[in-house]
């Protein structure tokens, strides 16, 4: 550039629009990279969430001697792109649903809620928890836990004795 001439050359400016050109394109991956991560742990806290509170309203009533008042239930959702089915814990004595576990392929695929152990003192619980449909990639997870009512446990232990 001479002393007399003003302004860039276009190499300079080619350049510079290459440059700003590799910035932008990071930080527009950079972007699209955290609302992935942003979406999945979404995801898993939804299920964590409803994975806690169906663990601790189950417990409680079975240590009551009242898991028989819950069932897992199936919901049928019509939406536009058709017919969704999910599992949902539901109060039998209020008809009440409570929170939805699991979306599923078909209402046939809920499991039963419990099963009373041969102990005769504990109920093991199954829950299933996410997108259990076979044609995504999602998580399901299935978690069995095993809850022993108060009252049995004190007559077994008693007559133990």
């Amino acid at each position: 550039m001479t002393s007399g001439q003003r302004g860039f050359t276009l190499v300079e400016v080619m350049v510079a629009m290459a440059i700003g050109t590799v910035i932008i394109l990071g930080a527009g991956q950079l972007f699209l990279t955290t609302f992935q991560t942003f979406r999945a742990v979404d995801a898993v806290s939804r299920k964590q969430e409803a994975l806690v509170f169906a663990v601790n309203t189950l417990t409680q009533a079975a240590r009551k001697g009242n898991i028989a008042n819950y069932t897992i239930a199936p919901d049928e959702r019509r939406t536009d792109g058709g017919t969704r089915h999910y599992c949902v814990l539901q109060d039998e004595r209020q008809h009440q649903p409570l929170v939805d576990l699991a979306q599923v392929d078909s209402a046939a695929e809920c499991p039963a809620l419990y099963e009373a152990n041969a102990d005769g003192v504990s109920t093991s619980v199954t829950l299933l928890v996410g997108d259990c449909r076979e044609s995504t990639n999602a998580t399901c997870d299935q978690f069995t836990l095993t809850v022993s009512e108060r009252d049995r446990v004190a007559a077994f232990l008693e007559a133990r004795s």
